[in-house]
C-alpha cells in the first residue's frame, strides 16, 4: 500500500494537537515554547502505522504559513472544529487554503462536544455543513468527539482507516522530488533534511541536486518513521541524511531532487482563484506572499486577463518573483496579501519556466490555456506549440513536464507517429520541433526568397544569413537551417554554393542588362589571358548596375570572378588549365615567371590565377613553384 499523509487543519485551541495525541498517543507538540504556551507554532508529526503519517499543524493566524508548509502533502485531511466556539476565521482560512492546494479527502472533527449540550453540537453542526457545502468537504464524514472523555476516539479512528484505504495512490511522475520542511544537524552524522516525497524515490548512495543554491549532495542514509530503510518512495515522509552541505545550507522551502530535471525560476505562468471570501480583489501587480510548498517568496502578481481579480473569480496571471524558486507544471500554491497578510487566493502552477508576457494579449493567454490539458500529451504538443521556431530536447520536455525521460521519450515518439513533430539532429542530440511551426516557418523562407527575387531580379539569389536576417520572428539556427534543408530535399529551394534561391527563379535580363552583358562576354573572351577587370568594366558602363550584372552572370556560369576584382571567361580559363596541366606533366614544377610566359599574361593576373588552381585542388604550392596536387 502506498504511504498516506493525514493533516489537521483548524482554529487555533480547537483540540488539533489533542485530538492527534488521542488518535496516536504521540505529542506533536515539541518545541519548549509550544509546551510551555499551549500553542502549536510549527507542524508536527505523528505516526499512525507504517504507512500513516499525521501532521499537525498550528491553528493561529500568525503561523498561516506553517500551516501551509503542513498541508502541502496532506492527502486526508482531518477538520478539527471546536463544539464551543464553532466556525472561526482560521477555520474559514484553513479551509479556503485546503481548497486551493486540492484536497480530496477528509473527514470533519467537531471536539470538546463535552463542554456544550447535545442541541447546541446540532447548531453548530448545521452552520458547519453549511460551510463546507460547496467544497471537498460537502459529503465528508461528521464525527462529534471529545479527546477529554475519548467520546467519539474509535468511530472517528475506524473512519479514518476506511478514509486512508480508499486513498488513492499519488500519481507518480518517476523524476524525485522532496520539498524540504525541516533541516537539522545530528551529531555524528550531519546535516539531516525532512519532507514527503512528491515524486519518484531515492536511495541511499544516490545523488541528488539541492535548489535553489545548486549543491550537489550525496545520500548518507534514509529514514522514514524512524526505521532505517534502503529508499523512500513517492508520498513517503522522509529524514535524509546527506553530505555535500552544511546545516546553515539549507532553509525550509528548498528542494531535493534528481539532477538535470529542474531549475530555478524567476516567473512562473498560473491559473489563478480568488477565494470566495477573500478580503478585497486581487489587482494587478499586487505584491504577495508566494507559498509554493514549504518555500515562501515575495512575487508579484501579474494579472493576464484584466485589470483586477474579484473575491471568487479566476484568470490567467504570472507571478514574478523577487527570489529564486523552483516549480513544476501541476503544482498547487496559495498566495496571501503582503501586508496585512491574509490569504487571498492560489490555483495551480501550468509553466515554471515561461518567458515574460504582455498582459491582456489574447494570442499568449490562447497558448498558456493549452497547458491546462490533464492529457501529457496535448500539454506536450501545447508546450512545442509555444515555442513557436525553436526546439526542445529530450531533457528540456523531461524537465518541463517534470516526468522520466523514458516517459517524455514515449510521448514525443507518439507525436512524430501522429505527424505533429518534426525530429532533427543538432548538436550531438535529437531536437524536436512542432510540425505546425516548421511549416509556418518553410512558407516563410520562401515567401522572403520569392520577394528578395522580385526585388533583385539580376540575383541569383541569397546568402543563408542574409535571407534568416529578413525572417520576422526570432528563429533558433538549428530550426531554421532544418527548415531550409528540407526544402532542398523537397525541390522547393536551390542551394547554390553560398546562395539560395527558390527552384522555378530565373534571372530576368532587359534589353539594356543583356547588351552589356552580352559586351562584356565579348571583352572577356577577346582578353584571353589579359581580359578587363572589374573595374575597367565598370568605367566603360558607367551609369549601369555593373556588379549586379557581373555577379548574375557568375551565378549561372557565364563569368568566373577570382581576386582582386579580375574576370574570366570560363572557356579562356579552361584553355590556360589544359596549358598549364600540360606543363606541369612535362616538367614537374612551375614558378610565376614560368605560369606568366607560358600563357601570354602578366603577374597581376598570374598570381591570381594560381591561387585559383590552388583552391580548385588541381595543383598546391610548395615554397615558390606549383606541382600537380597528388603528384
Amino acid at each position: 500500500m502506498s504511504h498516506v499523509i493525514v493533516g489537521t487543519a483548524g482554529h487555533i485551541d480547537h483540540g488539533k494537537t489533542t485530538l492527534v495525541r488521542a488518535l496516536t498517543g504521540i505529542e506533536t507538540d515539541t518545541l519548549p515554547e509550544e509546551q510551555s504556551r499551549g500553542v502549536t507554532i510549527d507542524i508536527g508529526f505523528a505516526y499512525w502505522r507504517d504507512n500513516v503519517t499525521i501532521i499537525d499543524v498550528p491553528g493561529h493566524e500568525r503561523f498561516v504559513k506553517n500551516m501551509v508548509t503542513g498541508a502541502c502533502s496532506v492527502d486526508i485531511a482531518v477538520f478539527v472544529i471546536a463544539a464551543d466556539d464553532g466556525p472561526m476565521p482560521q477555520t474559514r482560512e484553513h479551509l479556503g487554503i485546503l481548497n486551493l492546494l486540492d484536497v480530496k479527502r477528509g473527514v470533519i472533527a467537531l471536539t470538546k462536544t463535552d463542554l456544550v449540550e447535545p442541541d447546541w453540537v446540532e447548531l453548530v453542526t448545521e452552520e458547519i455543513r453549511e460551510l463546507v457545502s460547496d467544497t471537498f468537504l460537502a459529503d465528508a464524514p461528521f464525527l462529534p468527539v471529545s479527546s477529554e472523555t475519548g467520546d467519539g476516539i474509535d468511530e472517528l479512528r475506524a473512519v479514518l482507516e476506511s478514509e486512508i484505504e480508499a486513498a488513492e495512490a499519488r500519481p507518480d511522475r518517476g523524476v524525485f522530488r522532496l520539498p524540504i520542511d525541516r533541516a537539522f544537524s545530528v551529531r555524528g552524522f550531519g546535516t539531516v533534511v525532512t519532507g514527503t516525497v512528491i515524486s519518484g524515490s531515492l536511495s541511499s548512495k544516490d545523488e541528488a541536486v539541492l535548489l535553489p543554491s545548486g549543491d550537489e549532495i550525496r545520500v548518507r542514509g534514509i529514514q522514514t518513521h524512524g526505521q532505517d530503510v534502503e529508499s523512500a518512495h513517492v508520498g513517503a515522509r522522509a529524514a535524509v541524511n546527506i553530505t555535500g552541505v552544511e546545516i546553515e545550507d539549507v532553509e525550509r522551502g528548498d528542494l531535493l531532487c534528481e539532477p538535470g530535471y529542474f531549475d530555478t525560476t524567476y516567473m512562473i505562468d498560473v491559473r489563478l482563484h480568488a477565494l470566495a471570501d477573500a478580503p478585497a480583489p486581487i489587482k494587478n501587480r499586487s505584491r504577495v506572499h508566494l507559498h509554493l510548498g514549504p518555500r515562501e517568496v515575495l512575487a508579484r502578481v501579474v494579472l493576464l486577463e484584466s485589470d483586477e481579480l474579484a473575491p471568487g473569480g479566476s484568470e490567467l496571471a504570472q507571478l514574478r518573483l523577487e527570489e529564486p524558486g523552483v516549480a513544476a507544471k501541476g503544482d498547487r500554491f496559495v498566495i496571501r496579501r503582503y501586508s496585512p497578510v491574509v490569504t487571498l487566493g492560489g490555483g495551480i502552477v501550468l509553466d515554471a519556466r515561461p518567458t515574460k508576457h504582455a498582459r491582456l494579449r489574447e494570442g499568449v493567454n490562447k497558448g498558456i490555456r493549452l497547458l491546462e490539458a490533464e492529457d501529457p500529451l496535448a500539454v506536450l504538443k501545447a508546450r512545442l506549440q509555444a515555442l513557436e521556431w525553436a526546439s526542445a530536447t529530450l531533457g528540456d520536455v523531461a524537465s518541463d513536464l517534470a516526468i522520466s525521460e523514458a516517459e517524455a521519450h514515449s510521448l514525443l515518439d507518439q507525436l512524430q507517429t501522429d505527424g505533429v513533430v518534426v525530429t532533427f539532429a543538432s548538436g550531438g542530440q535529437n531536437r524536436y520541433v512542432h510540425a505546425e511551426s516548421i511549416n509556418e516557418l518553410k512558407e516563410e523562407i520562401q515567401t522572403v526568397t520569392a520577394a528578395h527575387h522580385e526585388k533583385n531580379p539580376l540575383a541569383a539569389g541569397l546568402r543563408r544569413r542574409e535571407l534568416r536576417d529578413h525572417i520576422r520572428r526570432r528563429v533558433e539556427e538549428a530550426v531554421y537551417e532544418t527548415a531550409v534543408d528540407t526544402l532542398v530535399g523537397e525541390g522547393r529551394l536551390v542551394s547554390d554554393g553560398p546562395l539560395l534561391r527558390l527552384s522555378d527563379h530565373e534571372i530576368e535580363w532587359s534589353g539594356d542588362q543583356a547588351a552589356i552583358r552580352d559586351g562584356i562576354l565579348k571583352d572577356l573572351v577577346d582578353g584571353g589571358a589579359t581580359p578587363p577587370d572589374l573595374s575597367d568594366m565598370t568605367s566603360k558602363h558607367a551609369g549601369s548596375p555593373v556588379n549586379e550584372i557581373v555577379e548574375a552572370m557568375r551565378s549561372v556560369g557565364d563569368l568566373v570572378r577570382l581576386d582582386d576584382g579580375l574576370l574570366f571567361s570560363p572557356q579562356i580559363l579552361a584553355d590556360i588549365e589544359t596549358k598549364m596541366v600540360s606543363f606541369l606533366r612535362d616538367r614537374g614544377e612551375m614558378g610565376v615567371a614560368d605560369f606568366r610566359d607560358l600563357v601570354g599574361t602578366t603577374r597581376k593576373y598570374a598570381v591570381p590565377l594560381l591561387n585559383h588552381f590552388d583552391a580548385a585542388g588541381i595543383t598546391e604550392r610548395q615554397g615558390d613553384v606549383r606541382v600537380l596536387r597528388g603528384d
